[in-house]
């Protein structure tokens, strides 16, 4: 009889951190082994502009390279994390929607580009990537 006892006590306990792990909530969490930023692309008559959306991604983290008929991005975004202070503690994780890690994306252009005339610039997130194109030969 003390068998049963014990094992009703066992299964309440397991039940009971089963309970409390359930509320903490972690809502829609997945950890990701890397992603893929999005972006726009444009083709005008001398240049091709890429914007890439690399929010929170620090300059010396992103490698770019410009190959005739294709560009890759690539690098790594820090895991963003909680302010912490001496008087307050992350209760609860919420959603953890922001994606990081390694990224890599690969663009293959229409036209070759002017390899020697690339230019890039990062500002309010976005990587803006300046491909001057070469004119085909008529």
């Amino acid at each position: 009889m003390s068998r049963n006892v014990r094992l009703t006590r066992i299964i309440r306990e397991t039940g009971e951190v089963a309970f409390e792990l359930g509320n903490l909530q972690f809502a829609e969490f997945h950890p990701t082994d890397g992603w893929r930023p999005d972006i726009n692309a444009y083709r005008y008559d001398d240049r091709i502009e890429l914007w890439v959306d690399l929010a929170g991604v620090k300059k010396d983290a992103i490698a770019v390279d410009v190959l005739p008929d294709r560009v890759r991005i690539s690098g790594e975004r820090r895991s963003p994390a909680p302010t912490r202070d001496a008087s307050s503690q992350c209760r609860q994780v919420i959603a953890m929607e922001i994606e990081n890690g390694r990224f890599a994306r690969e663009i293959v252009l229409p036209l070759e580009v002017d390899r020697d005339g690339v230019s890039a610039k990062q500002e309010n997130g976005l990587l803006w990537i300046i491909l001057p194109t070469i004119s085909p030969e008529k």
